[in-house]
This record gives structure tokens, sequence and C-alpha cells, in this order.
């Protein structure tokens, strides 16, 4: 399924946790890794010492990153590729040119790169990207971001909308791949209690009980076996402490071509940023 994955790079120390997240990707296969350095329109490249502080985020000297890199992926198919030209344009049109099955980023950066979460650049590679896209855990400037070890869970968060089953087949693939436990999340504001309504009780009974049924139905109409979670309150939060209690290693949400599917569009980035474990964009 994952033949060939794109890791956008700024020579910074979270493009090498992004690796990170390569190296267990590649586990179950043995995909050809592109590299690819975006200069940026105008842009100079960063330079300067390595710092061996863990929490120094780069930048990092090219030959030093790329030989920290061929540790991380020793006797994999790594190929180099540096491009000038507004990153994010450059990264969607690059991985639509090379057929790429995942484009792996990590949410924060240096240079051209360092708005890298809920900046320009992510936001467009998002939205404009035709294949699937996966950002890293989210961390505060002083914080180290996570490791990446295994896939052993995967958490797949669907609104039940007409894209649920390609989102969820995809998120079926990978834990197939992977051995893993497959766990369904749907989120509502509607399964939550309401203070002061009528028979509240029972309508929230109802609501469950129709919630779940659609979700049983979604996984019996596609054959896939999997777990369910529904999860009451506002969409990002709800799905953030589901993927969190149920201790996944990687969330899947969909996208459509023109963007972020469904009732999950507008949470998205919120979903990206509060989630305890890599989120894969659809």
């Amino acid at each position: 399924m994952l033949k060939k994955l794109l890791l956008p790079v700024d020579y910074s120390q979270s493009c090498l946790g992004a690796a990170e997240c390569v190296k267990v990707l590649a586990k179950c296969c043995d995909p050809q890794v592109t590299v690819l350095h975006v200069t940026g329109e105008g842009a100079q490249r960063d330079s300067g010492e390595v710092s061996h502080s863990p929490r120094a985020q780069g930048p990092i000297p090219p030959a030093d990153f790329n030989a920290a890199l061929g540790r991380l992926l020793p006797g994999h198919n790594v190929v180099f590729a540096e491009m000038p030209g507004d990153p994010a344009r450059t990264i969607v049109e690059y991985a639509q040119r090379d057929d790429t099955d995942l484009i792996i980023m990590p949410t924060r950066g240096h240079g051209a790169l360092r708005r890298f979460l809920l900046g320009s650049v992510t936001a467009k590679v998002l939205h404009d990207a035709g294949c699937p896209v996966w950002t890293g855990v989210h961390t505060g400037e002083d914080q180290v971001p996570g490791k990446c070890t295994d896939i052993r869970h995967v958490a797949c968060a669907i609104d039940l909308g007409p894209q649920s089953g390609r989102v969820l087949q995809w998120a079926a693939n990978l834990a197939a791949a992977y051995f893993a436990k497959l766990t369904v999340v749907h989120a509502s504001t509607q399964l939550e209690p309401v203070v002061g309504v009528v028979h509240d009780p029972e309508w929230r009974a109802h609501v469950w009980k129709a919630t779940q049924t659609h979700l049983d139905g979604l996984l019996r109409d596609t054959g896939i076996e999997a777990a369910t979670k529904l999860a009451p309150g506002e969409p990002a939060k709800a799905v953030a402490a589901a993927v969190e209690e149920i201790g996944a290693d990687v969330l899947v949400i969909g996208r459509t071509p023109d963007g972020l599917l469904g009732r999950l569009r507008t949470n998205a980035y919120a979903i990206i940023r509060q989630s305890a474990c890599p989120v894969v964009s659809v």
C-alpha cells in the first residue's frame, strides 16, 4: 500500500523525528523514501553548528542531517532531492509527479517551514495534496517531540458522511498491514447530556442507539471488523480524548480532493494540534 513515501525536510531536528515515523512505516514494506528539501523562493539555506541539546530543534548542517538519516534508515531505498520554489506548492507538485503514496511532515521546523502546523505550508499541503498526509505530534518550542516506535493500534475518526467508507477502508488497510487493532471513533455533541431538555436521558439513549446502529451498519457494509467508540462532545476535543484513552498509535481522518472531509473539516487542524499520536489525513 505504501510504495513511495515523501519526507519534506528543512534540516531540523523535528524532521529527524518525522524520519522515525518513516522507519516505523517501512517495517512492513520496502518503500522508496524521497527526502525533499525546498529552498524557498529567495530563501537561503540554514547553516550553523549542530547542537547536542535534546531540546534543540535545528537547523542541522545538511551533511550531518543526511548522515543521521542514513543511520535511521539503513538498507532502505532513500532518494535525495532539492528544489527551489514555494514550499507547499513544490511539495504537492512533486508528490503528484512521483505518484507518492504518503507525505510525512513534522509539525514544526525552521527556515521556510517554521510555521509548519497551523501556518500556510501544512494548510496548503493538506488542502491540495492528492495523497494522504501524515502529520506528527504537535509539541511546543521547548518540548522534545515524542518518538514514533510502532503501529499496534489504529484509530479512525469518521463523521458517518458519504466518504466515511473510503476513509475507514484506508485505515483498515493500514491496520491490517501492521497486524494492528482498529478502533472506529465517532464524536458528536448530540451524544452529550443537555441540561434542561425534557426527557433528556431518553433522547440521549435514542441518539446513542441510532448512532451505534449506523456505525455497525457501515462496518457490516464494508466488511471491516473493528472496535467502535462513541465520543460525546465537541468533535476535536472528543476525538483527541478518545484517541488518548484507547492508546492509539496513529489516527486516520478524512479528506476530499477539495479539502478536509465533512464535519471534521472545520476541526481537522484542532484534531492535529491536540492529538496525542500522529494523524493521517486521507
